[in-house]
């Protein structure tokens, strides 16, 4: 085959799996195939699907699903229900409904032939093979001719019907039907008055065959006169169905209207689910015990009961039905009902519980004891209360408030609200307390980062950690210590002793909001994302405008327009650079002036090894200092004498004497 044939024959191979297969992205599988089968055309039985990335559901947010969709080629359904069917019925054909054995049809199948005597004279009817099948021959016609007492038919025509085999009937003689030879039916009728049996019996040479009306004459003379099927005993007069019953009539049997039944939507049992990630690796902490749900979430709904439908048998008389039973939907604390009492929605974040066939939402989840194995990692959109401790390797999250009874150990604690650890934090490095939108409380601090964009409050001592506030880091308890370690604020750090006589270096650095450092770090990065892109415009622009100056003549149109965009895309470039860097100094303008007013007040003792920065003023302590306040003015670092933090209510540099330099 030359190349060109071969490219040929994939690009087709291509379009072809291109009309065949899509990629679907959705909130669940089944809606992905929904999609899919609207695109298609297509039922959902009908398509295969393979997962190219699973969905994940977040604590604010959801990975959607991704999967590949096609059609299943129209053989394979077939061969693997005909599969199912011997494998399960021995190949009796009873898995298979009515509509199926028509979807079901033989690829190869040998033609027929049919020979009918009616009053109006004698019919031929030719039916085509199909696929590898045997086709009716000349000799077949004779002999089922002769067989049926027909003669003296003019070859000539017969040739033609077999040959045209169109599956019609072909009036091929005017013979009359022999008296006396006829065929005949036989009717029995079910014990229970639903079905009627039919069983046609052949006729002898020459005799007339029943048609329709004569079954259904038949039937009538008998009384029955509901559920008639005529299609039914056509077809099988057609077939020629002889000495087999089949049903000729058949009454409807009363349907009893379904139950009213809850639909829910949200799990009503606690099971462990344990999660895989894309790597198919499974994090044993993660048990997912607790129903998460968010304000307006359906909940559940209620599928009404459903009518009765009233049967009837074959002599008319109506077979009575039962309606469904009735159920309610019960509402529970924290959702909202609908008016037609048929919907039920969470009136408000939390979490899920079901008892006594009831749902309710909780904004509170409270915890007996420690999260750790028992428990798995919490996620919460609601309010967290654990009663005991958080240990090692766990993490806590909560839209919401966070209180923990006990301590936090080298653990992750996040939350939208406030955090009250009433222990302590002993983190070993690793652990990690975050907020963004409330205080951060706790007995003391240890080894562990803590960020919020608002205050941080500690009674006893912070020790070798790192903390970032967007408000202030206080430490005013009975020690209320400061040791090691760099802490960030953006208004104010205070406490009673920063630093100790072993001198271990300490940073304290005020004026600085870590929501706004993130977010100029965010804009740094677009920033130098788009430089990047600018400079290599900017090459690429250079080096045709010199191929333009050297050879005019051979720059192309194509070259120019090319020249052109480039042009116009370094121009936007440039202009989204220009922007990034106004907003960027516009957070750097607010948050130095947040840090005029900074300060570190130490009530007690402030030892060396303490350095202090406020705005752009460094300071280092190099001896032992007691009862300051210290601030920036003048570019430098000064102090006064301590003031309490807590106790100014107006401008506190209005209230202080004049300062000297510290050297």
């Amino acid at each position: 085959m030359s190349l060109t044939g071969f490219l040929q024959e994939e690009l087709a191979d291509f379009e072809k799996k291109e009309k065949e297969q899509v990629e679907v992205i959705g909130d669940s599988i089944e809606e992905c195939l929904a999609l899919a089968s609207v695109h298609f055309g297509k039922k959902i039985h009908e398509l295969d699907y393979t997962v190219l990335k699973r969905g994940r559901k977040r604590l604010f947010f959801s990975e959607p699903f991704h999967i590949r969709v096609s059609i299943i080629p129209e053989d394979l359904i077939l061969e693997e229900l005909s599969a199912l069917d011997e494998r399960l019925t021995g190949g009796t054909g009873k898995l298979l409904s009515k509509d199926l054995k028509d979807l079901v049809a033989p690829k190869n199948k040998d033609g027929r032939l049919s020979v009918k005597i009616y009053k109006t004279g004698v019919f031929l009817t030719i039916y085509p093979p199909l696929g590898e099948g045997t086709p009716i021959a000349m000799a077949d016609v004779t002999k089922r001719l002769s067989f049926r007492g027909v003669a003296g038919i003019d070859p000539a025509i017969l040739t033609k019907i077999i040959k045209d085999k169109k599956g019609e009937p072909v009036l091929i003689s005017n013979q009359k039907p022999k008296q006396g030879n006829d065929s005949s039916c036989n009717i029995e009728i079910g014990s229970d008055q639903m079905k009627a049996f039919v069983t046609i019996f052949p006729a002898r040479p020459g005799g007339r065959d029943l048609e329709v009306n004569d079954i259904v004459v038949s039937l009538k003379n008998m009384g029955i006169g509901y559920g008639l099927k005529e299609a039914d005993i056509k077809q099988a007069l057609d077939e020629d169905k002889i000495n087999a019953p089949f049903v000729g009539a058949e009454g409807d049997h009363p349907v009893n209207g379904n139950n009213a039944e809850i639909r829910y939507y949200v799990r009503t049992e606690k099971k462990v689910n344990f999660k895989e990630d894309q790597s198919g690796r499974v994090d044993y902490k993660d048990l997912d015990m607790i129903e998460n749900t968010v304000v307006g979430q359906l909940l559940a709904e209620k599928i009404p009961a459903g009518k009765g439908k009233l049967g009837r048998n074959l002599f008319g008389m109506v077979l009575p039905a039962k309606d469904g039973s009735d159920i309610e939907l019960k509402q529970g604390k924290g959702t909202i009902l609908s008016e037609d009492k048929m919907r039920l929605t969470a009136e408000v974040n939390g979490q899920v519980l079901y008892a006594l066939g009831r749902l309710s939402v909780e904004t509170v989840y409270r915890i007996n004891g420690d999260v750790g194995v028992k428990t798995g990692n919490v996620t919460f959109l609601g309010s967290i209360i654990i009663t005991g401790n958080v240990e090692d390797n766990y993490s806590v999250k909560a839209a919401g408030n966070i209180e923990i009874y006990g301590t936090v150990q080298k653990a992750i604690i996040e939350a939208d609200g406030d955090i009250i650890v009433r222990q302590g934090v002993t983190g070993r490095e690793e652990a990690r307390v975050e907020s963004t939108g409330g205080n951060i409380v706790a007995k003391f601090i240890q080894n562990a980062t803590v960020i919020t964009e608002r205050d941080i409050i500690v009674q006893e001592g912070i020790l070798h950690s790192h903390l970032m506030a967007g408000g202030k880091v206080s430490c005013k308890g009975k020690r209320g210590q400061i040791v090691g370690g760099t802490i960030q604020a953006a208004q104010l750090i205070a406490a009673k002793i920063i630093g100790s006589q072993a001198n271990p270096q300490t940073d304290l650095i005020v004026g600085v909001n870590p929501k706004i450092l993130k977010q100029i770090s965010e804009y740094e990065e677009k920033k130098n994302e788009n430089q990047d892109k600018c400079d290599q415009l900017t090459k690429t622009m250079r080096t045709l405008r010199a191929r333009k100056e050297a050879d005019p003549a051979s720059f192309s149109p194509e070259n120019e327009a090319h020249l052109q965009k480039l042009e116009a895309g370094t121009k936007k470039l440039e202009k989204r650079i220009q922007e990034y860097d106004k907003e960027i100094q516009t957070l750097t303008t607010y948050m130095e002036e947040q840090a005029a007013s900074g300060r570190v007040s130490v009530e007690k003792t402030i030892f060396p090894g303490v350095s202090i920065r406020i705005r752009n003023a460094d300071f280092k302590l190099r001896h032992e200092t007691k009862a300051k306040t210290f601030f920036e003015e003048g570019g430098q670092v000064r102090s006064t004498n301590y003031e309490d933090p807590d106790e100014d209510k107006n401008d506190w540099r209005k209230k202080r004497g004049r300062a000297k330099p510290k050297n």
